[in-house]
């Protein structure tokens, strides 16, 4: 769930206060801040779900419709399509996992599952490969349920994840 957007932007200051925009990919972003020194400041927008090259973007797109409406398939094609192009690319490794196993080739499901990686979510890779090996040794339940189960714990990892971030580099 990393953001990659192409951003245009411009700034200015006057003493310590610093004002900037940006118009990028996904969206427009205005902040102002004071200070001394230098920093950088990174905005993303609409970036959460798919990450990675727009073109992965927009494939992923389709590919989660076709997912959605049991085309599995084809959605199976894009994110091979996708691995094949940039090998660690996280939520095609995660969505073509859960494919996998609505395809009933959990064994095959589960091993992508358990070897996602997002670099930049420590959390969150570690609740999907947990999860992951956990619900395997669950055959009883059903694809919708394990997607359900998946998802809920990627989330509740990645918002670990901010929280944490957000602790570290913020105080009262």
């Amino acid at each position: 769930m990393t953001a990659c957007n192409t951003t245009v932007g411009v700034g200015g200051r006057t003493g310590t206060t610093r004002v900037g925009g940006s118009v990028g990919s996904t969206g427009s972003v205005v902040g102002i801040g004071t200070g001394v020194g230098s920093g950088v400041a990174i905005a993303t927008y609409r970036d959460l779900f798919l990450n990675g090259p727009s073109d992965a973007r927009k494939a992923h797109r389709k590919a989660m419709e076709d997912l959605k409406n049991g085309h599995y398939d084809a959605a199976a094609a894009v994110f091979e399509n996708t691995l094949q192009r940039y090998p660690a690319h996280p939520d095609a490794t995660y969505f073509l996992g859960l494919t996998r196993i609505y395809q009933g080739r959990r064994e095959d499901g589960y091993a992508l599952l358990k070897s996602y990686k997002e670099p930049n979510f420590f959390r969150m890779t570690t609740e999907v490969q947990r999860t992951a090996a956990y619900l395997e040794n669950k055959p009883e339940l059903s694809a919708d349920k394990i997607r359900e189960t998946m998802n809920r714990n990627r989330n509740d990892g990645y918002n670990r994840d901010l929280r944490e971030h957000r602790e570290m580099t913020t105080w009262d």
